[in-house]
């Protein structure tokens, strides 16, 4: 089974990617149309993430025809992921996976990040609408719902969560 995860940023996308890859018995292949990332990949055996703004929809929706699945990923909080791309954007260094407590950002801040994820946003639902395809959030898979594929629901266990609570000194 091939199956093509395209997701808008901060959306638990890596997290599906392994989740779905473990389910399946086999590797994951990561954002392989994202510059820096690029790679070969199979679209009739493997199991891909892309990020939704690195194509074109006339792209993805060919992309999408050549494999057996797709899920298309957002996330319903869009508070608590923009601050999540603001944080993997200027404090983690762009290391996607790694825990991190959240920094403090402005208003300013916020709303450019907001923007920014709206902008992709756009795009998934282009894809969505086109294709009568339906978007799975985040919170679908926190709460382990069934989404049209296997996934190891461990994946999205509390303890995986990758924003961390600030620590109390008292």
């Amino acid at each position: 089974m091939s199956i093509l995860i395209i997701a808008v940023a901060r959306s638990g996308s890596s997290r599906l990617l392994q989740a779905v890859s473990h389910a399946y018995g086999k590797e994951g292949i990561f954002e392989p149309t994202t510059p820096g990332c690029l790679a070969d990949f199979n679209p009739s055996t493997d199991i891909v993430k892309t990020a939704v703004e690195t194509l074109p929809l006339a792209d993805h929706l060919k992309l999408i025809r050549q494999f057996d699945k797709t899920i298309l990923l957002d996330r319903k909080d869009r508070l608590a992921q923009a601050i999540s791309y603001l944080n993997l954007q200027t404090h983690m260094k762009g290391n996607y996976d790694s825990k991190y407590v959240s920094k403090d950002f402005t208003q300013d801040q916020i709303n450019r990040s907001l923007s920014r994820l709206e902008d992709t946003r756009e795009q998934l639902e282009d894809i969505s609408k086109t294709l009568s395809l339906p978007i799975v959030y985040l919170e679908d898979l926190i709460a382990l719902k069934e989404i049209g594929v296997k996934y190891s629901k461990s994946f999205f266990a509390p303890e995986f969560k990758l924003r961390q609570e600030k620590k109390q000194l008292f």
